[in-house]
């Protein structure tokens, strides 16, 4: 049955711009309690539920989703180091929140499969908005500190500073 204009217009539009998706890993890092970096993924899907596996992988892999049961398995390499394991929990974990935010949305299976959207979130699991805009703000926008306190790499921190409009290209922002 095809609906016409009117009628299409008042169907409800599904919401999934990356805004709403980096709008569900905030939701479920203020669930956690998250007030303060470094975040703890680990500690997010601990909340979540999901089982974290570490393993031994070729050292190309940096982790995977298995499902068993239903329910969605990260497993992680073993070999690879902390700051990779992490970024490989938040990059699975944002699939899983995609899975449950839209059950007919499938695992990735391969590497085909666009991961641009669990790239946007991983990046917000890491360096949530609320938090990377509040520590700029306690620390003068300095990107080399806040780097470190959030755990991750000068050039993510400044990438996401210009972002949020913290930054310009050339030169910070001060607002104090």
């Amino acid at each position: 049955m095809r609906l016409g204009k009117r009628e299409a217009s008042r169907r409800p539009v599904p919401l999934t711009s990356d805004n709403h998706y980096r709008g569900l890993v905030e939701g479920q890092l203020r669930h956690a309690g998250v007030v303060e970096p470094p975040v703890s993924v680990d500690g997010v899907a601990a909340i979540r539920g999901v089982p974290i596996m570490t393993v031994a992988f070729p050292a190309w892999c940096t982790g995977a989703i298995v499902v068993e049961d239903g329910m969605p398995v990260v497993l992680l390499n073993a070999s690879s180091s902390p700051e990779s394991r992490r970024a490989a929990l938040a990059h699975m974990l944002s699939h899983i929140l995609v899975r449950i935010d839209d059950p007919s949305t499938p695992y990735p299976r391969d590497m085909s499969v666009d991961h641009r959207l669990a790239d946007a979130m991983a990046e917000e699991f890491v360096m949530p908005e609320y938090l990377v805009r509040e520590q700029a703000g306690k620390w003068f926008n300095d990107y080399r500190y806040l780097a470190r306190l959030f755990g991750v790499s000068e050039s993510d921190m400044m990438a996401k500073m210009r972002d949020l409009g913290l930054m310009k290209a050339h030169g910070m922002f001060w607002d104090y």
